[in-house]
């Protein structure tokens, strides 16, 4: 829901554009955030946004460019494909070079060159393209701070008094030697404790905590949030350093891994961000993930066709198995997205698989233990009695809920383990596809309970 606020400023331009009132509407940009002119500019129909983001680009191209990294990604993704290739690369110049690279990186090659000729100047967001997706080095901003560690005090912070606009806000002083190599690092705070003369060397840590290009986004955020660090340097395989990750981009990739595995859990892709708007898209991205569990529903009927024609009690027992599979199903997927969770964010150590997946079993039978006494109760009730004595059904139907819940548990706990041992997304794992699965498994102990239950009591 817009805030009146937004309301207020969306109004407005609209208004000011409309009746060409260019210097009231200049007048209102300098004095709204950047993050609020996007929200107010996301707020507008289609034929008003075009104009206001041609007036901006044409006059203020420093506000065009803050604005443009602060709109919704498919807002910004549709601009960035409708935007003539000189007015998109007039204010990529202007932005950090991550924010440069995030907006181009999904554009067809034949567009991403043309913007990446257009834009010569600042050759390091081509540089950045040639890191893998996810990875530090495609993330990171060139735009940073480092001083050679031969110099004092003194001179640092004569230094930083001439440090430019454009360049990420200075946290620390990240400190290189003669060949640009990562030495050391300084706090502001203990450069301006220090007596001028000192030299920086003398003061650094000479430790500092830093990461390589090639390093996973996730891995950067963990470590981030582990050292409680307000941006991190990275180097390459020589130890040069090439950017820094600041802590408002760490909290970018945690939202956008959350994001990720969300739509994951959900059996569908965040591209789905980028085509709301065009059904069809959507229905492309959805049916891969449907597919499978969708066929996986013949072999279901397949199996109760089969079961139907051996077994001959099938009719009083097919009652009570939706109660079987929807309860195992639940918690096994209960499991799943707690143990992909805890995966995501780094809480289960390698060595202790083997106790969580003991401790969740133990869970599932505690609970199925209880489901079990409750179903063997509701299908004594329910059942009328005939050819299979009402004890034997209903307690086939309680012990298939008991052995379900167990394994069910347990196996929602092992699936993200297995995964992760793979190298694969645990997320995956809570798929409908893995759901399905848990149906297949769910029919098969039931009426192998069953079957068992009238061999040695019916």
């Amino acid at each position: 829901m817009t805030s009146p606020k937004i309301a207020f400023i969306a109004e407005s331009m609209k208004k000011f554009i409309r009746r060409r009132a260019y210097s009231n509407l200049a007048n209102l940009l300098g004095k709204v955030h950047p993050s609020e002119l996007a929200n107010a500019i996301e707020a507008l129909k289609p034929i008003d946004q075009g104009p206001i983001l041609d007036f901006l680009i044409s006059k203020h191209k420093e506000i065009a460019a803050d604005m443009f990294v602060e709109l919704n990604e498919r807002i910004q993704h549709k601009f960035a494909e409708e935007l003539e290739p000189e007015k998109l690369a007039s204010i990529l110049r202007l932005m950090n070079s991550d924010d440069a690279v995030s907006i181009i990186e999904d554009f067809p090659e034949e567009r991403r060159t043309a913007i990446l000729n257009l834009i010569q100047d600042t050759p390091q967001v081509e540089e950045q393209l040639l890191y893998a997706d996810d990875t530090a080095g495609r993330i990171m901003t060139t735009d940073y701070f480092s001083l050679p560690d031969t110099l004092t005090v003194k001179e640092a912070i004569e230094q930083l008094q001439k440090l430019e606009e454009k360049a990420e806000m200075v946290f620390y002083l990240y400190l290189v030697d003669e060949e640009n190599r990562l030495s050391g690092v300084l706090s502001l705070r203990q450069l301006l404790i220090s007596t001028p003369g000192t030299f920086l060397k003398d003061i650094m840590n000479n430790r500092p905590i830093s990461i390589n290009v090639d390093t996973d986004q996730e891995e950067v955020a963990s470590l981030v949030s582990q050292y409680d660090l307000l941006a991190i340097p990275v180097v390459d395989h020589d130890r040069v350093l090439v950017g820094i990750i600041t802590v408002d981009d760490v909290i970018d990739i945690i939202r956008e891994e959350a994001e990720e595995d969300f739509y994951r859990m959900a059996g569908t892709s965040e591209e789905e961000i980028l085509h709301r708007g065009n059904p069809w898209k959507i229905v492309k991205i959805r049916i891969p993930w449907l597919l499978p569990a969708f066929l996986s529903t013949f072999v279901v009927a397949s199996m109760l066709d089969y079961i139907k024609g051996s077994f001959i009690y099938f009719a009083m027992f097919v009652v009570f198995m939706p109660m079987i599979n929807a309860t195992a199903g639940n918690i096994g997927v209960q499991s799943t997205t707690i143990m992909a969770r805890e995966l995501a964010l780094d809480r289960v150590q390698e060595n202790k698989w083997a106790t969580l997946l003991w401790s969740q079993f133990r869970i599932g039978f505690i609970i199925g233990l209880i489901f079990g006494i409750i179903a063997f109760g509701f299908s004594f009730v329910l059942y009328p009695g005939g050819q299979v004595p009402k004890l034997v059904l209903a307690g086939s139907v309680g012990v298939a809920m008991l052995v379900a819940v167990s394994i069910s548990s347990a196996y929602g706990t092992l699936l993200p383990l297995f995964l992760k041992r793979l190298g694969l997304d645990p997320a995956v794992s809570t798929t409908p596809f893995v759901s399905s699965s848990n149906d297949i498994m769910g029919l098969l102990i039931y009426f192998s309970v069953a079957f068992a239950g009238i061999h040695f009591f019916g």
